[in-house]
């Protein structure tokens, strides 16, 4: 196993799981202040998971094709950019579109360094190693909303 890249994977995906959900106590009251509405909240949380439903197969035999690191990295990018879209993003059918990029580059980083961990563990140590690195995704499902609750009630 090639300690330094399960650590850099294991670190990606924390970072990427940390940014989707510091945002997470943030949305409803960044919608409401554009006059969202409850079906509105819902369309906006629904655009991520239909963008990484629709994309993920097809990044998924991309990075096959391609060469993972190369989709990780990209996806990192357009996270990154996407991130500081949703300052721009000026009222609901905005702020829902650019939930759906997010989605899309979600589909390029978190799938595709599991595969990658898939392609690093040693045989017959899969289930310890898938283990530990699905520890990424929930200290980064925790500690995201946690970050992004005390930034609202320390800012807002």
């Amino acid at each position: 196993m090639y300690k330094k890249a399960f650590i850099a994977l294991f670190i990606v995906v924390f970072t990427a799981v940390l940014g989707m959900g510091i945002i997470s106590p943030l949305m409803p009251i960044y919608a409401e202040s554009m006059g969202a509405t409850g079906l509105w909240l819902g369309i906006m949380y629904s655009a991520f998971a239909l963008s990484r439903t629709i994309f993920m197969p097809f990044m998924g035999r991309l990075s096959e094709n391609r060469g993972r690191k190369v989709f990780i990295a990209l996806g990192l990018l357009a996270y990154t950019i996407v991130s500081f879209s949703y300052v721009l993003a000026s009222n609901m059918y905005a702020l829902s579109s650019v939930r759906f990029l997010h989605g899309i580059a979600s589909a390029m980083v978190i799938p595709i360094a599991q595969a990658y961990i898939g392609d690093l563990i040693p045989k017959g140590r899969e289930g310890t190693y898938m283990n530990l690195f699905s520890m990424s995704m929930f200290l980064g499902r925790g500690a995201g909303p946690f970050l992004g609750g005390l930034l609202a009630d320390i800012f807002l």
